[in-house]
Order: C-alpha cells, then sequence, then structure tokens
C-alpha cells in the first residue's frame, strides 16, 4: 500500500472515530436529561425519540463512564420491584429474543442494573419449572409406558427431553436434592387428618385403603407426597410407646379429659389422644390392684438393676407395661429411697 493510500486509510479511520465519539457524547448527553431519579434509572425511550436513533445503537453508543447515579445492585430476586422485573422482561424478548453473553452489557445498561444481575434475574423469571399439574401428568405418561422422547413432544415446555427428565427426577427425589414442585407443607390440621385416616383404615402389611382414603381427602396433592406422608405418619401412628401412655394419664389429670389440648401438647390429633388414654385405662383396667407384696417386690428389681420384663416375671401376676408404669407414674420412685 502506496504512503498516499495509507494516509488517507488513517484519515478515514481518524474521521469514523471522531463521529463516534461526538455521537457517543450527544446520546450520553441526552440520557443524562433523561435521568429518571424515582425510578433510578435513564428513559430511555425518551432519548430514542429525541435522536430518532434505534435503542439499541443509543445503548451501544452511550459512554458508560458517563454514568451520572451509581449503577443498581440487587444480587437477590427478592428485592427486586415488580415493575423492574416486567420491564426487563419485556425488553429481553422484544429486543434480543435469546440473549447472548455479550448482550447482557447492553441490558444493564437500559436497566440501569449491574449485568450480572439482570442475567440472574432473568433466568430464575422465565426458566421452566416443574409444575403439580406437569408432574402429575408426566407421571401418568410413565406408567402407560411412554418413553421420555415421546413425553418431550407433547409437552416441550423444557429445551430437551433429557432437561425434562432431569427436572421430573429432581422433583421426584432421585436427583439427591428437594423436590422443586411448590406445594405448601403439610399443616398441623393435614397431619392430623393423616393420623385418623391410617387409625381407621390401615391393615398391617397394606397401605392401600389408607392412600385411596388420603387421596380423597387431599385431591391437590400428588400420590408421591401423600404415599411420603403416610409412611412417615405411620411408624408414630400405629404405634405407641409407655412413655406415651404415661404423658397422656398425666395430662389427662392435669387438663382433665380436653383431647384438644392434650393432643396439641404430645403433637398428635385429639381423637388419637383419647385413643391412647382409652388403651392405658384398659390395660390398668385387666390389671387387678398391687398388693404390697408385689410393689415390694418391684422395688427390690428395680434397686438390683432388673429390667422390666424379667421384674414382670418374677412378680408373675403384671405385665412388662405395668410394671414400667408402676415404677416411673406413681409414688413408688419414693418408695424405692432408703
Amino acid at each position: 500500500m502506496s504512503q498516499a493510500n495509507m494516509e488517507l486509510v488513517l484519515a478515514t479511520d481518524d474521521d469514523r472515530l471522531q463521529k463516534r465519539i461526538s455521537l457517543s457524547l450527544r446520546v450520553s448527553q441526552w440520557a443524562e436529561w433523561a435521568y429518571d431519579e424515582q425510578r433510578g434509572r435513564y428513559d430511555w425511550e425518551s432519548v430514542v425519540r429525541d435522536l430518532d436513533m434505534p435503542l439499541i445503537e443509543c445503548l451501544q453508543f452511550f459512554d458508560t463512564d458517563f454514568y451520572i447515579a451509581p449503577v443498581r445492585s440487587l444480587p437477590n430476586i427478592t428485592d427486586w420491584s415488580a415493575e423492574d422485573l416486567s420491564r426487563l422482561k419485556s425488553f429481553v424478548t422484544e429486543q434480543f429474543g435469546a440473549v447472548t453473553a455479550d448482550k447482557w452489557r447492553l441490558v444493564g445498561v437500559y436497566m440501569n442494573f449491574k449485568h450480572n444481575d439482570c442475567s440472574m434475574a432473568y433466568g430464575i423469571c422465565t426458566f421452566p419449572r416443574m409444575t403439580l399439574d406437569l408432574y402429575e401428568a408426566i407421571t401418568c405418561h410413565l406408567n402407560n409406558g411412554l418413553m421420555w422422547t415421546d413425553i418431550f413432544e407433547q409437552h416441550p415446555v423444557f429445551s430437551s427431553a433429557d432437561v425434562l427428565q432431569t427436572a421430573y427426577n429432581r422433583c421426584n427425589g432421585r436427583s439427591g436434592s428437594n423436590p422443586k414442585i411448590i406445594i405448601k407443607n403439610w399443616s398441623e390440621k393435614g397431619t392430623f387428618r393423616i393420623q385418623d385416616i391410617i387409625q381407621s383404615y390401615y391393615k398391617p402389611g397394606d397401605l392401600s385403603e389408607v392412600l385411596i382414603q388420603a387421596q380423597k381427602a387431599f385431591p391437590k396433592r400428588t400420590k408421591a407426597s401423600i404415599l411420603d406422608k403416610i409412611k412417615r405418619t405411620t411408624a408414630r401412628s400405629l404405634y405407641i410407646t409407655n412413655s406415651d401412655m404415661y404423658r397422656v394419664d398425666k395430662l389427662v389429670e392435669a387438663y382433665g379429659k380436653d383431647w384438644a389440648r392434650i393432643g396439641k401438647e404430645i403433637y398428635v390429633s385429639p381423637r388419637r389422644a383419647q385413643w391412647i388414654w382409652a388403651q392405658h385405662q384398659q390395660r390398668q383396667n385387666v390389671t387387678p390392684p398391687w398388693t404390697d407384696d408385689e410393689l415390694n417386690t418391684l422395688r427390690i428389681c428395680v434397686r438390683g438393676g432388673i429390667g422390666m420384663a424379667e421384674a414382670s416375671r418374677i412378680i408373675g401376676t403384671k405385665s412388662p407395661y405395668m410394671c414400667h408404669i408402676v415404677s416411673h407414674a406413681y409414688t413408688l420412685p419414693l418408695q424405692f429411697r432408703d
């Protein structure tokens, strides 16, 4: 290239550079005039109208060193206002469709936020989530033998069949993470209802009828959620310990037969509290009163560190349960003292 041509190219480049600098200064000045202090952002729509330039060009030519106000930073999605989230989503959708990494700088300029915060907020607001209805529909398809590719064709919510499968497995607890379906935790009232259903319909080794009745009682919950709750509640609802009976008996002495209050104290339904007390009374009624000789024998067993099963065998007329109750519940512990 000749010297003359090189000088021409340099002059042309210099002229373009000067025009860009001039345009950048102009855009930045108009943006300053259009700054909305109340909203903490520039009114770019006004700048576009006044300069008669495309919005993206205005953002590209804006000199970020010209900011008259600090760039806002909201790293937590809960700090974003509904207006800012709505504006962010509409801007990205209308201007870009899909945003690449280099475009987030322009999004940040438009919103007057750090571009990383914009990317985070947009991802949370727009990424598809596994809803309760979708989860149940997929479960039905799987039970009918459909493949994931076929299910994805019917529900193309996620980007691929693999992503759909991953989202479903997370909800199903197979990925080791917590379920992502947005369902309220079980309330105290719901737990009590499950306890009552188990007590009424449980058959040893068979939860089918319990599940059917629970699904009728909680139609908005998934089968998996209900079954999990039943299994976790069964251990406590079906079996009572000596400690349970002792606590209920003492609470009845304190509050009377106020089953609602007693149930709240021991975290069971009023109906179950009454049932536990009835079991305790039944066990006491079938056993004759303790004689002085029996109490003395029990005292010797306790002092000697003999367990209640062996003490029951030695006494011969009292069950291990009654030996346990008498040794802990009433005045016998005082009699054991020297």
